[in-house]
Formats: C-alpha cells, sequence, structure tokens
C-alpha cells in the first residue's frame, strides 16, 4: 500500500478511529493486523515471508538469551543471519549473481547460458528494511546489550509496524519496543508534531518530488547526448531523492506520533553541506547507524590507522551500494561514494587550512561554505547517475555527455539560460525553494516556531491541505520503496 495512494487514505480513516477506541491490551493486535493488511495489500503471500522472518528471529533470540554456552550462542545468531541474509540474497540477489556468472565464465570460454538459469522473483516490498531490523535484534542480544522480548504479538509488531515497515527508517529493538511496551498515551503536542509532519511529507511528495520526477523521467529513458541538458537533470535528480526520501519519513515519523510512539529520525538536513563525509552523517541516519554498528565498528572501525580506516569505509559503501539493488550501477554507485569520502579524508588537512583563513571574515566564511556545498551538490549528484539510471549503458552515456565535451558546450549556452526547457527551469525553481527553506529551518527553526504557535500551525495545516487536494495524491511511488 503506498502513503500517496486513496487507499491508503482510506485505511487511516478506518485505523486511528478504532485505535483510539481500544484498550491497551487489544491496540496490539489492531495494530498486528492492520500492518500485515498494509504489507499484504500487494500480494497477502508476502506476508508469509515476513511472518518467518519474525518467528525465526524471535526464537533465536530467545534462545541465545537462555543460555551461556558461547558456541550454542553462535550456532542461534548464525541461524539468524543465514535465514535473512539468506532470503534476502535469494530474492534480490539471486539473479545478479547468476548473471554475473555467466559473464565470468564466457570471458574465460566457457559456455554458460544465463536466460537458462534467471529465476526472475519479484522483490518482496521493505524486505531489505525489515531484515536489517530483525538482525539487528539478535546480534544485540547476542552483544547483551538488551534482553530478548518476551511477547511473540509485541515483537511482531516491532517488524512489521506499518509506518515505517517498507521504506524504513530502521528501528532498533531498544528504542521501539519499549514504546510499543509501555501504557498509550498521546500529548497535545505530539499531536501537533505528527499532523505538522505528515502534511509537510505529503506536501514535499506531491508538490516538489513528483513534479520534477515526472519533468525528468523522459531523459532517463534514452542515452544522453547533449551535455547541458544531462548535466541538469542530474542535478535535478538529487533534488528530487533527497524530497522524496524524507518525506517519507516526514509522513511515517508523524503517524507514529499519532499512536504515542517516536519513531527515530531519519534525517537531520542533509542538502546543504559542505562535505561528502558531513553529507553521510546526516543522510539515511538509521541505515548509516547500522552499517556504522554492525559493519564498520566489527571491521576495526577508525581505531587501526588511517589507511584501514579508509578500507573500512570504502567496504561499507560497496555493501551500501549493494544493498541498494542488485546491478553494476548500484556497485559503482557505492564505490564512488567510498572513494570521494577517502578522498575527502586526504586533502582534509589542506581544506582545514584554506577554511581556517576564510573563516577569518564573515562574508568569505559564508561564501566558502556555500562554494563547498555546491561542490559537494554537484559530486553527489554525479555520484547519483549510477543510481537513477536505468542500466550501466545509459549511465555511461550521460557521464560521457556531461564530461566527455569540455567546458564550450556549456559556455555556448549561457546567454541562452533563460530558454532552457520549461521542465528544467521548473525544477530549478523548486531545488531554489527546497534550499531556501532547507537554510530557513537550519537558521531559523521554522518547524519549532510553527508548532510553538497554534495560530501558525493552523494556517500551516490549511495552506498544506489545499496544496495536496491541488495536486493530488496519486503520483510515483516513492524511491526506496523498491528496496
Amino acid at each position: 500500500m503506498l502513503f500517496n495512494s486513496k487507499v491508503f487514505l482510506a485505511f487511516v480513516v478506518l485505523f486511528f478511529p478504532l485505535f483510539y477506541g481500544l484498550n491497551d491490551r487489544a491496540r496490539p493486535w489492531l495494530l498486528l493486523v492492520a500492518s500485515y493488511a498494509f504489507y499484504g495489500f500487494w500480494d497477502p503471500s508476502l506476508c508469509v515471508m515476513i511472518f518467518l522472518s519474525t518467528l525465526l528471529d524471535f526464537v533465536c533470540g530467545a534462545r541465545i538469551a537462555a543460555t551461556e554456552d558461547e558456541a550454542a550462542r553462535k550456532r542461534w545468531l548464525g541461524l539468524s543471519l543465514v535465514g535473512n541474509l539468506g532470503a534476502l540474497g535469494f530474492f534480490k540477489y539471486y539473479d545478479f549473481f547468476v548473471a554475473e556468472l555467466a559473464l565470468l565464465l564466457n570471458t574465460l570460454g566457457f559456455a554458460f547460458t544465463a536466460e537458462d538459469h534467471l529465476l526472475r522473483l519479484v522483490l518482496p516490498a521493505g524486505i531489505s528494511f525489515y531484515t536489517f531490523q530483525t538482525m539487528s535484534y539478535t546480534i544485540d542480544i547476542y552483544r547483551r546489550q538488551h534482553a530478548p522480548e518476551p511477547s511473540l504479538l509485541r515483537f511482531s509488531v516491532y517488524v512489521a509496524y506499518f509506518p515505517q515497515l517498507v521504506a524504513g527508517p530502521v528501528e532498533r529493538a531498544e528504542h521501539l519496543l519499549p514504546q510499543l511496551a509501555r501504557p498509550f498515551s498521546l500529548s497535545r503536542a505530539m499531536v501537533f508534531e505528527g499532523v505538522f509532519l505528515i502534511l509537510l511529507g505529503f506536501v514535499k511528495k506531491v508538490v516538489i518530488a513528483d513534479r520534477i520526477a515526472r519533468d525528468i523521467a523522459p531523459a532517463y529513458e534514452k542515452h544522453a547526448t547533449d551535455g547541458a541538458l544531462a548535466a541538469a537533470n542530474m542535478l535535478l535528480f538529487t533534488t528530487q531523492i533527497y524530497v522524496d526520501f524524507s518525506s517519507y519519513s516526514d509522513i511515517a515519523i508523524g503517524l507514529g506520533l499519532l499512536m504515542g510512539v517516536r519513531i527515530c529520525a531519519n534525517f537531520d538536513l542533509p542538502f546543504v553541506v559542505p562535505s561528502i563525509p558531513e553529507r553521510w552523517r546526516r543522510w539515511h541516519l538509521s541505515m548509516s547507524r547500522w552499517f556504522r554498528d554492525y559493519i564498520f565498528i566489527p571491521l576495526g572501525g577508525s581505531r587501526r590507522g588511517f589507511w584501514r580506516t579508509q578500507l573500512n569505509i570504502l567496504i561499507v559503501m560497496f555493501l551500501s551500494g549493494l544493498w541498494h539493488g542488485a546491478s553494476n550501477n548500484f556497485v559503482m554507485w557505492g564505490l564512488l561514494n567510498g572513494l570521494t569520502m577517502v578522498g575527502h579524508a586526504l586533502v582534509k588537512p589542506g581544506l582545514d587550512l584554506v577554511s581556517g583563513r576564510m573563516a577569518q571574515a564573515r562574508i568569505t566564511r559564508a561564501l566558502y561554505f556555500y562554494l563547498c556545498c555546491w561542490v559537494t551538490y554537484c559530486t553527489i549528484a554525479s555520484i547519483n547517475i549510477f543510481f537513477r539510471c536505468p542500466d550501466w549503458e545509459t549511465a555511461m552515456s550521460f557521464w560521457r555527455a556531461i564530461y566527455g565535451a569540455g567546458l564550450e558546450p556549456y559556455l555556448s549556452r549561457l546567454p541562452a539560460l533563460h530558454k532552457l526547457p520549461e521542465p528544467i527551469l521548473r525544477g530549478a525553481a523548486l531545488t531554489f525553494l527546497v534550499f531556501v527553506l532547507h537554510e530557513a529551518e537550519r537558521h531559523l527553526g521554522v518547524q519549532r516556531w510553527v508548532l510553538s504557535r497554534p495560530w501558525a500551525w493552523a494556517v500551516f495545516c490549511v495552506v498544506s491541505l489545499w496544496l495536496i487536494i491541488t495536486f493530488g495524491v496519486s503520483g510515483p511511488m516513492f524511491i526506496y520503496f523498491q528496496f
């Protein structure tokens, strides 16, 4: 079920009166039924997968905690990891690895036809998110960081909690389970913030993200030949993916607040940042923390010297790319993100020296900061070519068109920027609007200001509802639903 659909609006209208009318004993059952209905709306058979994953990790977590025998603890943890990663690997990566194996064998002279072995499985929605969420539960129990959940019902709700089931944030047991266990309570502040975030998310999705998505989609359906237009579409996609993904998180957090639950934040103003590492510290926070806690730190983190740290970063970003999708495009996307982070670490002493000199005056400090932000934005956009393009050949055509023709094609267009296609100009205007609102929130705390003034909140709600009704809630699905 998509958030931006009339079916979901009907679902919410039915769900919340029932939720508020039930007592604390009945609410978990309603949450579980509603979450499975939400998830199984596309295909009821998907509920079998999520139930098996839930049952596996509930049992493994209980068995890990019940024994002091280290070998037995490792066996139960291994069962959890093999079960979760096996399901994820089978559905998401089987065809990818078969195709790559066929390419390797054919290169070596062996006759191997990939088409005879491909399964073309449909990826269960949200499997990349809920498998990581359940794995973190058993890993943390193995590390003795928290006790196992005694209630299968509550643990099932934790895994299938519908606001963040399909595209995160990736919750941790120690954060979400205690909230699900305590008696329901709902404050006026939580209602105000929840409604604000839901409306904000829908406005961001239908007014900005979907508009840009429709404008740039035709450019990615063919190979790029015009470098300037390819560059413009490249830049606009980076705006789209930020607004689209953060809008989903806003809606998810808002829905949780209306149930008395505070879902973890997933973004910390990552749109205007002066470096790639800073961007990753603020982007997709729940997944970044997951990779940090369960891969980067066990690899040694930053404790084994500079070069080992950079290698660990490359490994994490490679796995992040592979997590996003089973294709060479996503592998390259992950590696390029890792390489830019390593490159930043190498030049950081020089950048710090320049930054220190520029900071001596307010105007030079601001100019230098926003110049770094622009370079970072362009770098992210360049890497995102591999995220957005449907295949390797299209991605390479964008790279050749944008970076292979030199500066002359761009300089020749400067006098006629106003003659760019209307979709590009509209996308640029929306990007500037996102920039202004982002900086207003960073410097002025607009959200806090609105939530502290009932009249401002009411005006925001009325304007947001008008915009949502005007633009409509039916549009492209959220980008991260595909993972």
